[in-house]
């Protein structure tokens, strides 16, 4: 391989791996964060309308908040199975307590204390004092001083509009569980209510601290993992926990975007932006999968064109370079000797130099394509992997926030059961390998045509030596696609294939333009 090349490949790795730790940046802040930890472990209680119970009511200071016709439901302690659950099971309850109870059994199959039915009572305070936190919170963002709100369903059982406001409010300030407002630090409120609890029940029934660190770490873990929250507009989005519906995200900005990196504020939001745009615009004539779906395919669209006339000139370069391959090969059958000649590979580099200078033509044009190519990729990744707008809704089954591999493992999503969500990711996972295949080697057999119309003199084992470089180098980019299209979101497979597609399209068509100025 030439110096020149070397350097050229060295400098697309390094601004590789620059673009790769700017552009990883997740755009969840702790109170997104908060919230998803919030959806993994709610608690033991729940609440549902009951219009026999007694009123809830707290008082802080000059504030009064009162719930009416407000039933706690709380989990009851299994001796058998020395776990958590609630009784009535009908209602959905069970993956509320999914968390805490694996944290348990954890916990004591590490040999270390774990929790047991004594601690009912302080786990039922936790929620209680979190439902205080939160209504005086609420009370206090509206100014009002005396909150009342009544959540008593209709004559017919349906859930009434106080009772899904109380809902909202309820996941909207669930971040207080874990910090202790909108700019606090994580864990602040949880340590503050845990003290709080432990003041007022016996510490034999108080979890130990080994079993509330094994807790607080697993709930991180689980929701620190999702990145899907660049989004213009504050709504629920995405499935995490126990809430299918999703949880909010707060809307970011493009300054918040510039605070997390240059790369963030340069290219990421606004891919994010346009894709929020584009997605909201199409879910009044489409569901929120295709929506995604589609907004998808535009932004590809608009990303791959953009680029196109960025690098146009270096576009048309490398198209004069496979136009030029018989005059190439010419030369190079001219000089079989040329790797171990020095006279002759230096009379072979004049020759290349005055073909490439007279055809106005630079070799390393396809370097410079990638270099600009990659950190626009990692961006593209970025947005894609942060957009809340494609959590929502699945396209035929498959949920565009995950990846490939991890829909294609799960045994129910072969079936109905899982809507066949991994029949359209294995079919995606195909178009998509294939195409890029296809995108990746077309120029080469392209090259490969035009240099069989010129009759080979000798083997020029500089030729195939050069020839060897650009095969391994263009497989190995093509298994490093494949690879990471198998393991990143499946956003990202759809990013490829549109976008392989788009390459195909490009190669024809330049190809046929050159040829026809090439006659002229």
């Amino acid at each position: 391989m030439k110096k020149g090349t070397k350097i050229g490949l060295g400098a697309t790795l390094l601004l590789g791996v620059v673009a790769l730790t700017s552009c990883t940046q997740s755009f969840c802040s702790p109170v997104d964060t908060a919230r998803i930890m919030y959806a993994f472990a709610p608690g033991i209680t729940y609440y549902e309308a009951d219009t026999t119970a007694a009123d809830i009511t707290f008082t802080r200071g000059e504030y009064t908040v009162t719930v009416k016709s407000c039933k706690p439901v709380v989990a009851q302690w299994n001796t058998d199975t020395r776990c958590y659950h609630f009784l009535d099971e009908s209602k959905g309850q069970y993956n509320r307590l999914a968390v805490l109870n694996d944290v348990i059994s954890s916990t004591r199959d590490a040999g270390k204390s774990s929790v047991d039915g004594n601690s009912y009572e302080y786990f039922s305070k936790l929620d209680n004092y979190l439902l205080e936190e939160i209504l005086f919170y609420h009370a206090q963002t509206i100014d009002n001083k005396n909150y009342t709100i009544d959540i008593a369903d209709d004559a017919n059982g349906e859930k009434s509009e106080a009772h899904a406001q109380f809902d909202r409010i309820v996941e909207k300030y669930s971040f207080l569980k874990y910090i202790s407002g909108e700019n606090g630090s994580m864990w602040d409120n949880f340590d503050k209510l845990d003290a709080k609890v432990r003041k007022e029940v016996e510490s034999e029934k108080c979890p130990k601290y080994d079993f509330i660190a094994n807790y607080t770490a697993t709930v991180y873990s689980k929701a620190s993992v999702y990145r899907t929250c660049l989004t213009t507009k504050e709504d629920k989005y995405g499935s995490y926990g126990y809430s299918t519906e999703g949880v909010y995200i707060n809307a970011k900005s493009w300054g918040y975007a510039w605070s997390k990196g240059f790369f963030e504020g340069l290219l990421v939001w606004p891919m994010g932006w346009l894709i929020d745009c584009i997605v909201n615009g199409f879910r009044g004539v489409a569901s929120s999968g295709w929506s995604a779906f589609w907004g998808i395919v535009f932004v590809t669209l608009i990303v791959r064109s953009l680029m196109l006339l960025a690098t146009f000139k270096q576009t048309k370069s490398s198209a004069k370079m496979t136009e030029l391959q018989p005059e190439i090969q010419k030369i190079q059958n001219k000089y079989p000797n040329a790797n171990s000649s020095m006279v002759e590979k230096q009379r072979m580099a004049e020759e290349m130099n005055r073909l490439y200078k007279k055809n106005k033509v630079n070799p390393f044009m396809a370097l410079i394509i990638m270099v600009v190519q990659f950190p626009v990729f990692i961006c593209v990744w970025g947005a894609l992997s942060g957009a809340s707008a494609i959590t929502n809704g699945t396209l035929l089954g498959m949920r565009l926030d995950l990846g490939i591999k991890d829909i294609l493992f799960v045994g129910s999503n072969w079936n109905a059961a899982g809507g066949y969500a991994a029949v359209t990711a294995f079919i995606l996972f195909i178009l998509m390998a294939g195409s890029q295949t296809i995108a990746m080697l077309l120029p080469q057999w392209i090259q490969k045509s035009k240099a069989k119309k010129v009759a080979k003199l000798g083997k020029n084992p500089a030729q195939s030596s050069q020839n060897k470089t650009m095969k391994i180098f263009t497989y190995v980019m093509l298994a490093l696609i494949i690879f990471m299209g198998f393991s990143l979101v499946s956003a990202m497979g759809i990013y490829w294939f549109v976008g392989a597609v788009f390459s195909i399209a490009q190669t024809l068509i330049t190809q046929l333009v050159m040829k026809k100025s090439t006659k002229k």
